[in-house]
């Protein structure tokens, strides 16, 4: 990681691969993730108290994927993200590397993909 022209870390650039996040972006999209991990958390731990929790707003469930599994899953994916924000590679593609774009990523947090890679892996 590189700070641009030496500008004070606040406003700092970020680079990583190709493309960059400044600072304050970073920090913005991982109190997003953080917020998300804690509301996954939360519904999965009502679930395995055998609470009713509604998981329709989540992820799209795979076939035979129980609430749980689903909780799990997007636990899982939230996570990676953050470990990516700490080891510098969040915001690409984990396909071809390209840069996804902030007001995507602003979005949904957790996408680790860009629409071409995931157009093409849906078809």
């Amino acid at each position: 990681m590189c700070r641009q022209n030496n500008a004070p870390p606040s406003l700092a650039r970020v680079y990583t691969s190709q493309m960059s996040l400044s600072a304050v972006e970073l920090q913005d999209l991982k109190k997003l993730l953080l917020k998300k991990g804690a509301e996954i958390n939360e519904k999965l731990t009502r679930l395995l108290n055998n609470q009713k929790v509604s998981v329709d707003d989540l992820l799209t469930a795979k076939p035979g994927e129980t609430p749980i599994e689903r909780l799990r899953r997007f636990l899982s994916l939230v996570d990676g993200q953050i470990q990516r924000i700490l080891a510098g590679t969040y915001g690409t593609c984990t396909s071809c590397g390209a840069a996804l774009p902030y007001v995507q990523l602003h979005e949904v947090p957790w996408i680790d993909t860009c629409q071409a890679c995931a157009a093409k892996a849906t078809s």
